[in-house]
């Protein structure tokens, strides 16, 4: 379990920094406080993707991004992606922590998940990890490559029953995707999109520094995001497991 905000046309660290680590430390909304289990924080590293010389580079940490001086030091680099862990799956290390990437035909494809899938998930032809995200995205991998990534979340995910969350962003060098998949608690998995005039910004909940235009994503659907003109278009995946 995770939480992650993008800004697939990039904006300052300084503006997604504050609201990331809020949501990391369960001090966001109310879906993050249960009187069951507790105020969830989200401790097992952290990740980003920033701007560097005009690429993009992942930045990753095994620390809570609270505690770690790292992170307030991107705080003036153009940011378009932070994930927050709360393990399920794998350990902590530098290799388990979201993002990950590959290069695909020369670019640099970034992913991140929330969720837990349970679900076994033999080797995919590609090399992964031991996280279970991990090896979702190399599941994904012929599909980028093939330009069919709708095709690819559709036939992928729908192979899955046993699962918590497939909540995905997927970033590229001129699109980004985020998938909204769920088998329980919506207060706590629903994305949010909002509209702002700096470009769209999709997270794990609501954000007050983002109250504009604010639209839940709806379970089973994926959203599109131009990343040269911020142009957003819904695909419903069609998925019996929604």
């Amino acid at each position: 379990m995770c939480r992650m905000i993008a800004a697939p046309l990039g904006l300052p660290g300084s503006l997604l920094i504050d609201p990331f680590v809020r949501m990391a430390r369960g001090e966001n909304a109310t879906n993050e406080h249960n009187e069951k289990i507790g105020k969830w924080t989200h401790a097992n590293g952290w990740g980003a993707v920033v701007e560097d010389e005009g690429n993009l580079r992942v930045h990753r940490s095994v620390k809570a991004c609270w505690e770690d001086a790292d992170l307030a030091a991107l705080a003036d680099e153009r940011m378009f992606l932070l994930h927050a862990r709360r393990k399920s799956v794998g350990g902590v290390s530098i290799e388990d922590t979201h993002p990950f990437e590959a290069r695909i035909d020369g670019d640099l494809w970034v992913f991140c998940h929330n969720g837990t899938v349970r679900d076994p998930l033999p080797p995919s032809g590609e090399e992964a990890g031991s996280t279970d995200s991990e090896k979702v995205f190399r599941r994904l991998i012929p599909y980028i490559r093939g330009g069919r990534i709708l095709d690819g979340f559709r036939e992928i995910y729908s192979a899955f029953s046993d699962f918590t969350s497939l909540n995905s962003f997927l970033l590229g060098p001129d699109e980004f995707w985020a998938v909204c998949l769920f088998t329980r608690n919506p207060n706590y998995y629903t994305l949010s999109l909002a509209t702002t005039q700096d470009g769209p910004i999709v997270s794990s909940e609501p954000l007050a520094e983002f109250p504009d235009d604010r639209t839940p994503i709806p379970n089973g659907s994926a959203v599109e995001i131009d990343r040269r003109n911020g142009a957003v278009r819904f695909h419903d995946l069609g998925l019996a497991n929604a």
